[in-house]
C-alpha cells in the first residue's frame, strides 16, 4: 500500500509592498529636526506677551512640528509599521513640541525648576536638608538623588540638565504609556496612538525638573506591571471572564447579586513563571518605597489605583498595596512627622475645598486677553479629555466587560477633598490622564473603523492638537522665561551678600531668585497682606525689612500680562523704594535690578 504523500506547505504570503512609506517617515523626521536651528534663530523672545510662546514662534518652528506629526502618521499608516521608526518619530515629535522651549530659549524656563536646583545645591553642600525653609524638604529623596549625581559627575551647576529635562522625562512617560496601552488595548498601532494622545493632552506642565516628574515615572512603572504581567481576570465557573453572566438556561440574577458573586470569585493567577513574578513584585515594591520620600501626593494616587485593581480582581498582588501603605505611613510618622502634625487640615480637608476650587479655577482666570484664552483652554481640554475617556470606557466595556480603567482615572479625584491648594486640580488631571488617553485611543480606533477616510480626519486633528498644546503650555512664557544673565545676576547677589541676610524677590514665583543661597540666606518673614512685596511696596518693604531686593524681566512681564499693570510698573516700584533713601540700586540691566540697603557696603552685583 502506497503511503499518502504529505501535503505541500502553503506558500508564504507575498511581502507587502511598503513603497514610499519606507522613506517618507525618516525624511519627514529629518526635516523636522533640521528646521529646529532655524526656529531658534527666528523666534523673537522680546515680543512675548500674554499669548505666550505660540505668538513669537516663526514659520520654521510650526513647520517643524507639522513635519514631526507627519513622520508619526506616515509610519503608522505604513503597511508594515517599524517599531524603531515609530519610536524615533515619537522622540522627534516630543522634541518639536515639548522641547520647543528648550530649543528656542537660552536657558531653562520655569522659576520652580531653578528653585529646586537651589534645593539640590543646598543638599549637595553639607548633605543636610534646610529646616523651616520649604515644606518640600520633608520629601528630600529627589534632591538627595540629584545632589549625588552632581557630586559624582564633578559638576557645580545643573543648568543644562534643567533645560533639557522636560523633553527627556516626557519621552520616558511616553514609553510608559505605550507599554501600558499594549497591555490594555493590544495591537500594534493603537498603543502608539495612545502615547501620542497622552502627549497632545498633557498641558499640565509638571515635567520640569521636579520630584513630581520622577514620581510619574515610578507611578507608570507600577501601573504597567499591575495591568501587564500581574494582570488577572475574574472568571465564573464556566471560565467566562469579567463580571459573571447567567447561563442561557438559568435565571438572570439582579445586578447587585452579580457584583457580589464577582467580588467573591477569586481571580486567576498570572501565567508567568514564579521567578519572573518575584522579580516584578520586587521592582514594583522598590518603586512604591522610592515614592514615599519623593512626593506628597503621588504615592496616594498609585496606592488608590492598586487598591481598586485588587478589589475588582484585575491585579494579583494585594501585598503591594500593603507595602505602599507601610512605606508612606512609616515615612510620615518618622521623617515627615513635623510637617503633618502642623498640617492636619491637609488630611481632613474641612473648609478647604471651596478655597481649593477657587484657587484652582476661578483665581486663575486673570490677565489680559491672551492669558484668559489660554486659561479657558486649560479648563476645556480636561473636560474634553474626560468626555473622550468616557466614550472609550463604554467601548472598552462592550469589548472586554471591564470598567476598572475608568475607575482608575477617577481615583485621583479624592484629592479634591484635601487642602493642598489650587494645584491639586493639576494633579487630578495628571494622575488620571494616562488611563484617559488609552481609553480615548480605543474610542478613536473605533471611529477610524466606523467610516472610510476617518484616518485623515484624525491626522488633521493630531496636528491641531499639538499646535494647541504649544499654545497652552507656552501661555505663561512671558513671565516663565529665564535668561542666562538673570541667573548670573542671582548667583552674584548670593555670592556678595553676607550669610544670614535676607534676599527677597519683588514677586515670588518668577525668575531664578533662589538658584543659590537657600541654606545660607533667609527669604524673609511672612507678613499678613504681604505675600509679595509688590502687594503694597512701601508698606511691605517697611514691615519685612529685607536686606536685598531683586526683580527680573519676568517680574515686569508678570505684572503687565497677568495683573494688567502698565508697562514699566516694576521700575516705578523700584523708584518708590529708592525714594525712601533706605535702599540703593547696585545693579540694573533693563528690568533686572538689585536693591541693597544703603548701609550695606557689598560690591555691585554683576560687576
Amino acid at each position: 500500500m502506497q503511503r499518502p504523500r504529505p501535503a505541500s506547505p502553503a506558500p508564504a504570503p507575498a511581502p507587502t509592498d511598503v513603497g514610499i512609506y519606507r522613506w517618507l517617515s525618516p525624511v519627514l523626521a529629518l526635516l523636522a529636526v533640521a528646521l529646529l536651528p532655524i526656529a531658534a534663530a527666528t523666534t523673537d523672545l522680546s515680543a512675548l506677551d500674554g499669548w505666550g510662546l505660540a505668538k513669537v514662534l516663526g514659520p520654521a518652528a510650526w513647520a517643524s512640528m507639522l513635519f514631526a506629526v507627519g513622520a508619526c502618521v506616515a509610519e503608522l499608516w505604513s503597511p508594515r509599521p517599524r517599531i524603531p521608526m515609530l519610536g524615533t518619530a515619537t522622540g522627534v515629535l516630543i522634541l518639536c513640541s515639548y522641547g520647543m522651549p528648550s530649543v528656542v530659549e537660552p536657558a531653562a524656563r520655569f522659576s520652580t525648576a531653578w528653585l529646586i536646583s537651589g534645593f539640590v545645591d543646598a543638599v549637595a553642600g553639607d548633605g543636610q536638608v534646610v529646616e523651616g525653609y520649604d515644606a518640600r524638604f520633608y520629601w528630600p529623596a529627589f534632591f538627595a538623588q540629584w545632589a549625588f549625581f552632581r557630586d559624582a559627575a564633578g559638576a557645580t551647576q545643573l543648568d543644562e540638565v534643567l533645560r533639557w529635562f522636560p523633553p527627556l522625562v516626557v519621552a520616558v512617560w511616553a514609553i510608559g504609556i505605550y507599554a501600558l496601552a499594549r497591555s490594555m488595548l493590544g495591537g500594534h498601532r493603537a498603543p502608539w496612538a495612545a502615547a501620542w494622545l497622552f502627549l497632545g493632552l498633557n498641558w499640565i506642565e509638571q515635567d520640569y525638573f521636579s520630584p513630581q516628574a520622577t514620581g510619574v515615572v515610578l507611578m507608570l512603572t507600577v501601573l504597567t506591571f499591575a495591568l501587564g504581567p500581574l494582570a488577572t481576570r475574574r472568571t465564573d465557573a464556566a471560565g467566562v471572564p469579567g463580571w459573571p453572566k447567567p447561563h442561557a438556561d438559568s435565571k438572570r440574577l439582579i445586578l447587585p447579586r452579580r457584583w457580589l458573586v464577582a467580588a467573591m470569585t477569586p481571580p486567576n493567577r498570572p501565567t508567568l513563571p514564579p521567578r519572573q513574578l518575584l522579580l516584578i513584585y520586587l521592582c514594583s515594591a522598590l518603586c512604591l518605597i522610592a515614592l514615599a520620600p519623593s512626593h506628597q501626593l503621588t504615592p496616594f494616587a498609585i496606592i488608590g489605583q492598586l487598591a481598586v485593581l485588587a478589589v475588582v480582581g484585575r491585579f494579583r498582588g494585594r501585598g503591594l498595596v500593603l507595602i505602599g501603605l507601610l512605606a508612606v505611613g512609616v515615612f510620615i510618622l518618622i521623617a515627615a512627622r513635623g510637617f503633618w502634625v502642623n498640617q492636619l487640615s491637609m488630611i481632613t480637608g474641612g473648609d478647604a475645598e471651596a478655597g481649593a476650587l477657587e484657587a484652582g479655577i476661578a483665581d486663575r482666570l486673570a490677565g489680559d486677553t491672551g492669558q484668559v484664552v489660554v486659561k479657558v483652554l486649560r479648563i476645556l481640554v480636561p473636560g474634553l479629555t474626560w468626555l473622550l475617556g468616557i466614550v472609550g470606557a463604554w467601548i472598552y466595556w462592550r469589548r472586554r466587560r471591564d470598567l476598572a480603567p475608568i475607575a482608575l482615572a477617577a481615583v485621583p479625584m479624592g484629592f479634591a477633598a484635601q487642602g493642598y491648594g489650587g494645584e491639586v486640580f493639576l494633579r487630578i488631571v495628571l494622575f488620571g490622564l494616562p488611563i484617559l488617553a488609552i481609553l480615548g485611543a480605543d474610542a478613536l480606533r473605533a471611529v477610524a473603523r466606523w467610516k472610510r477616510g476617518m484616518e485623515y480626519v484624525l491626522a488633521v486633528g493630531m496636528a491641531v492638537l499639538f499646535a494647541s498644546i504649544i499654545l497652552i503650555r507656552g501661555g505663561n512664557e512671558s513671565y516663565m522665561v529665564v535668561y542666562p544673565d538673570e541667573v548670573a545676576m542671582a548667583r552674584e547677589v548670593y555670592a556678595t551678600t553676607p550669610p544670614g541676610l535676607e534676599v527677597v524677590p519683588l514677586v515670588s514665583g518668577v525668575g531664578p531668585y533662589a538658584v543659590d543661597g537657600i541654606d545660607t540666606h533667609s527669604r524673609g518673614n511672612n507678613v499678613e497682606g504681604c505675600s509679595d512685596l509688590v502687594d503694597d511696596p512701601l508698606r511691605c518693604v517697611d514691615l519685612q525689612d529685607p536686606d536685598v531686593i531683586v526683580t527680573f524681566d519676568s517680574t515686569e512681564a508678570y505684572g503687565r500680562d497677568l495683573l494688567e499693570k502698565p508697562p514699566g510698573w516694576s521700575l516705578q516700584v523700584v523708584q518708590q523704594i529708592v525714594a525712601t533713601e533706605e535702599y540703593v540700586i547696585t545693579y540694573q540691566n533693563g528690568y533686572d535690578v538689585v536693591l541693597r540697603k544703603a548701609e550695606l557696603s557689598a560690591p555691585p552685583a554683576g560687576g
